[in-house]
């Protein structure tokens, strides 16, 4: 198990990482890697980061920078869900109705033809916001979807679809130890009820091909980092590029929550298989 990415450097051209769980835990760097994204460009490869964060690329790169992460030193760009949508919603004529469940995303529909409704009832699409709840003049995270059931009961028995621009189920955040819920749970449990649900974002091979639109090298020398099996590694190899997942977030908190004490194990277990684990 190599101990670090940069043990990979002669092998890949290309290093597309994810932010939370593999550059960013939710309340600071992880330990590392400022100085591996600098040696990685110092040796002349090109760093993306791929996030499934609803926020459009300025906004990304203002947070990044915010980090301690500075676009031409420690990244080339980065490329988002949020940026995925917006394009999407901006392209489509239709003057459809939509309804904002949960925490707010302006920013994506900001050159959209659509019309923001305050009744789901009046709507023709709902979109997931960050499930978050507004309490004590703050917007606060949460650990289940329990506050949340009805609504989304009420929102199938609509008949509405929901679009999301953030499939991960769950990230770490400042309020608590523990992961807390992400948009990617809300559409799990509105599939689950039965309703259909739109995505933007990894798994899925648009956000991919949107990352790599500028990027001339072989897949093989393309290297995919993540922390999370469901998105960042199923994404990769579903793509056609190697893939390596970092024992520094998600998936580690499933595997240990899981009972299981070896990652390969648990791999196994999902049936979702990186071809390399970095400690």
């Amino acid at each position: 198990m190599p101990d670090n990415i940069l043990s990979l450097k002669d092998k890949f051209d290309v290093f597309i990482l994810d932010i939370y769980g593999v550059i960013w835990n939710g309340k600071a760097p992880i330990k590392g890697m400022p100085e591996t994204m600098i040696a990685l460009r110092q040796a002349g490869k090109k760093v993306i980061l791929l996030s499934n964060a609803p926020q459009r690329q300025p906004d990304a790169e203002d947070s990044n920078a915010k980090r301690g992460f500075i676009k031409g030193v420690h990244y080339d760009k980065v490329v988002t869900s949020g940026d995925l949508a917006y394009e999407a919603f901006s392209e489509d004529r239709r003057k459809l109705k939509f309804y904002q469940f949960g925490r707010r995303t302006d920013e994506l529909f900001a050159d959209s033809p659509y019309i923001e409704v305050k009744h789901p009832e009046e709507a023709d699409f709902v979109y997931i916001g960050v499930p978050q709840i507004f309490e004590d003049g703050i917007w606060k995270d949460l650990l289940t979807l329990k506050p949340f059931e009805a609504e989304l009961k009420k929102l199938f028995r609509l008949g509405l679809p929901l679009i999301c621009a953030n499939p991960d189920l769950k990230a770490h955040e400042k309020q608590y130890d523990e992961a807390v819920i992400r948009q990617g749970s809300v559409a799990g449990f509105y599939e689950g009820l039965g309703g259909d649900v739109e995505y933007f974002g990894k798994p899925y091979p648009q956000i991919f091909d949107f990352a790599l639109q500028d990027v001339y090298v072989s897949d093989e020398r393309i290297l995919m980092v993540g922390d999370t099996l469901e998105t960042d590694i199923l994404g990769g190899n579903s793509y056609g590029i190697k893939t390596a997942l970092a024992m520094t977030g998600i998936a580690k908190d499933n595997m240990e929550a899981e009972g299981f004490s070896s990652m390969e194990e648990y791999c196994q277990e999902v049936q979702i298989i990186p071809d390399y684990i970095i400690a």
